[in-house]
């Protein structure tokens, strides 16, 4: 996940960047500057839940999964603010907002190191997932914000360690099959024409 942000940050320095900033991204709604700054923002959830969630705080019931925190958070009313919100944090502009994500990296790469395997944080109304797993589920924000952005841009975008979107693909799949169940998934991978009209397994959000 530090490598995306890396590579994350070294688009957003690129002169495209500033010249795009107020520009239309390729997501509906946002300007390249707010999906920049939703993907800042989204990364930098790993430092800021850690900061929150006491070290010694032992899990209530069952952990999240990176599926069952995206299921859940489906139907959280944040989504009804991202866009508000992105742009609002874009207007500190191109140049604080590329320096921002840099900083973050090294952030996290220091930050990662010292953490123990067995490190949890409060998600989602404070319900507990392993570190791992969330990092797992700012991958997938990361990654597919920095295709959005590089799309937006009209630039290639930069190659990452392939592991990284298989993890995008394994969650993004168990999401699906978590709403629509395992023979919807399988139809809509190889039957097509079994799946129940009206039904859209993909895209999952």
């Amino acid at each position: 996940m530090v490598e995306a942000v890396d590579a994350s940050a070294e688009v957003l320095s690129r002169d495209v960047a500033a010249e795009k900033w107020h520009e239309p991204s390729a997501l509906e709604g946002m300007t390249v500057g707010a999906l920049a700054a939703h993907l800042v923002r989204a990364a930098g959830a790993t430092i800021a839940y850690l900061d929150r969630t006491d070290p010694s705080t032992e899990p209530g019931d069952d952990l999240l999964t990176p599926v069952t925190y995206f299921h859940a958070a489906l139907d959280s009313p944040i989504h009804e603010q991202i866009k508000d919100v992105s742009a609002t944090e874009a207007e500190v502009g191109h140049a604080a907002m590329a320096a921002k994500c840099a900083d973050l990296a090294v952030a996290m790469r220091a930050r990662l190191a010292t953490e123990p395997s067995s490190r949890l944080v409060g998600a989602l109304g404070g319900r507990m997932i392993s570190l791992d797993d969330f990092c797992r589920t700012r991958l997938i924000e990361v990654l597919t914000h920095l295709d959005d952005l590089t799309t937006s841009l009209g630039i290639e975008r930069p190659e990452t360690d392939p592991e990284g979107p298989a993890i995008v693909v394994d969650i993004i799949t168990g999401i699906a099959r978590a709403l629509h169940g395992d023979w919807t998934m399988i139809h809509a991978l190889s039957r097509a024409e079994r799946v129940k009209a009206g039904t859209k397994v993909f895209p999952v959000f």
